[in-house]
């Protein structure tokens, strides 16, 4: 007999359950103000795509 008894459900059970509803946040297509489409984690993380961080960063460069 075993010691453990009869496995009850495990909080990484309920998670998947919770979390297999909806696709994760970074797989989330958005589409940047240029009209690119990029992941939502990327909009969030730097408010555009890597095209207008790069764009804006380089005109900044060349202002100064």
């Amino acid at each position: 007999m075993s010691s453990w008894g009869t496995p009850s459900r495990i909080s990484s059970d309920l998670y998947r359950e919770r979390t297999a509803a909806e696709p994760p946040v970074t797989l989330r297509r958005r589409e940047c103000a240029c009209g690119k489409v990029v992941t939502a984690k990327q909009l969030v993380q730097y408010g555009a795509c890597v095209t207008c961080v790069r764009t804006a960063s380089s005109q900044v460069q060349e202002a100064a």
